[in-house]
């Protein structure tokens, strides 16, 4: 099956309201080196209409209160992490577009169909070599 995205917008989205300029620790647990990854995960939902644009209003009202989500990790000389909060940073939401029908890829029951990295956010953006702890693409 062919299967055919463009990503139509990419955007940083930062909160709605001005949020603290602070840099927090890390947890004993979250320092554990083994434990350290990123997690690439797959929602399939159906949509409403204007689902990006719902999707990023909420995202920009979330950020108000857990501000964190959109710092970057600081790697201390020691190995210890940080999440630099400084209120210009975000997280990276990429719209994409596709002619293909969740019903026709069986609602991704088979991945090996999918180019899987068409569904995950391309380009993201590096602040000072750290990127955003949050990435999403939304593909209607």
């Amino acid at each position: 099956m062919a299967f055919s995205l463009t990503r139509v917008n990419r955007v940083l989205i930062q909160a709605c309201e001005t949020t603290p300029s602070v840099v927090l620790d890390l947890s004993l647990i979250d320092n554990i080196p083994v434990l350290r990854c990123f997690a690439r995960t797959i929602h399939v939902f159906t949509h409403g209409p204007d689902a990006a644009r719902a999707i990023q209003e909420a995202l920009a009202k979330a950020l108000v209160s857990y501000y964190p989500l959109s710092g970057r990790l600081k790697e201390l000389n020691q190995g210890k992490l940080q999440i630099d909060c400084t209120g210009k940073t975000g997280i990276w939401f990429v719209d994409a577009v596709t002619d293909v029908k969740l019903e026709s890829v069986g609602y991704f029951d088979n991945l090996m169909e999918i180019p899987y990295d068409d569904l995950l956010p391309d380009q993201i953006p590096k602040d000072d070599d750290a990127e955003p702890l949050v990435q999403m693409q939304v593909s209607i």
